[in-house]
C-alpha cells in the first residue's frame, strides 16, 4: 500500500481514509477534509455509491474526527445517518452516541448510555475505557475514576499498557506510590525498552524508599540510561538513590563492606561508584555552560 503523503498528493480520498483507519492513526483534519469530498457536501446523501460497509466505517470516522475538530453539526450529521444504517439499538451507534454526548458536555446522558451498555456486555472494552474518561474529566468523582479504571483492567485491558500507564497517573495523582509501582511494573513489562518507563519506576521506588527499594530504584535507573546514556533526568536520580542508600545504610548500622547488605547487588562501594560515574556524566553534560557552577553545587550536596 502507498503511504500517506503519496496517497495525500494524488488525492486518493478513499485510500487516505483507509490507510488512517487501518494504522489507528490521529489525524482529524485529514479526515473530515478527505471524509467530505468522498461524501459530498451533503451528509444526508453522502457516499450513495459507496458499498454499505464502506460507506458506514467513513460516516463513523468522520463523525469520530468531527468531534475532534469541534464540529459538532457534521459530526451530529454524520451519527443521524448512522443510526438510520444500522439495526435499532446497535451498540455500534450507542457508542458512538455516547461519544457524541460526552463531547456535548452532556455527561449524565453520555454515562447512562454507556452504563446500558455495561449492563448488556460487562467485558465492553470501548464502554469501559470512555466511561473512565467520562468520569476523570469530573472534579470530585477521581475515586469512581479510579474504580472504572481498574474495572478496565480486570476486564480485559490488562494487556493494555496506556491503561496501566494510566493507572500509574492515577495513582501518583493520590499519593499512592506503591500501586504507582506496580502499575508502571506492568508497562514495563510490555515495553521493556523504554528509557522513560524505567526512569518513573527507579524514581517510584526511590520515593517508597528503604533498602529493598532503593536497590530496585537502581536497577531500573541503570536500565534507563543503558537505554539511554544521554538521560540527564536519569543521571541525576541516580545519584540520588545512590546517595540514600548510603544514608539508609548509616542509619541500619550497616558496615560498608561490599557485598554485605545485599549480596552480589553490591553495597556502599557500588553506590559511592554509582555516584562518582553519574557526578563525572552529569558534569560532563553541563561542562561550558552557564548551568556548570550550579550543577557542581546541587551535586556535591547530594554526595556529602
Amino acid at each position: 500500500m502507498e503511504d500517506l503523503p503519496t496517497l495525500v498528493k494524488k488525492g486518493d480520498h478513499a485510500g487516505i481514509l483507509s490507510y488512517v483507519r487501518t494504522r489507528k492513526l490521529r489525524e482529524p483534519a485529514l479526515v473530515v477534509r478527505s471524509g467530505t469530498a468522498l461524501l459530498g457536501p451533503d451528509v444526508r446523501r453522502a457516499g450513495r455509491g459507496l458499498d454499505p460497509a464502506d460507506r458506514l466505517a467513513v460516516l463513523e470516522q468522520v463523525c469520530l474526527a468531527a468531534l475532534d475538530e469541534a464540529d459538532p453539526v457534521l459530526a451530529e450529521a454524520c451519527l443521524d445517518q448512522i443510526r438510520v444504517a444500522v439495526p435499532e439499538g446497535s451498540a455500534r451507534y450507542r457508542r458512538l452516541l455516547g461519544t457524541c454526548l460526552e463531547a456535548s458536555g452532556d455527561y449524565g446522558a453520555a454515562e447512562a448510555e454507556y452504563d446500558g451498555l455495561l449492563e448488556e456486555n460487562p467485558s465492553c472494552a470501548l464502554a469501559l475505557r470512555r466511561r473512565y474518561c467520562l468520569l476523570r474529566a469530573q472534579p470530585g468523582r477521581e475515586v469512581q475514576a479510579r474504580e472504572a479504571l481498574n474495572a478496565l483492567l480486570e476486564g480485559g485491558g490488562g494487556g493494555d499498557p496506556a491503561g496501566w500507564a494510566e493507572l500509574g497517573r492515577v495513582a501518583l495523582d493520590a499519593g499512592d506510590y506503591a500501586s504507582a509501582a506496580y502499575a508502571y511494573e506492568e508497562v514495563a513489562v510490555a515495553c521493556p525498552l523504554s528509557a522513560e518507563v524505567h526512569c518513573t519506576l527507579g524514581e517510584l521506588y526511590a520515593t517508597l524508599g528503604g533498602l529493598p527499594n532503593l536497590l530496585l530504584a537502581r536497577k531500573h535507573l541503570a536500565q534507563s540510561l543503558d537505554l539511554d546514556p544521554g538521560g540527564v533526568r536519569a543521571m541525576y536520580a541516580l545519584v540520588a538513590v545512590a546517595a540514600d542508600y548510603l544514608d539508609e545504610l548509616a542509619r541500619a548500622g550497616k558496615r560498608t563492606r561490599q557485598g554485605e547488605a545485599d549480596g552480589e547487588d553490591g553495597g556502599a562501594d557500588v553506590a559511592r561508584e554509582l555516584i562518582r560515574y553519574g557526578t563525572e556524566g552529569l558534569l560532563g553534560m553541563y561542562r561550558g555552560t552557564k548551568m556548570f557552577a550550579a550543577v557542581a553545587t546541587v551535586l556535591q550536596d547530594m554526595a556529602s
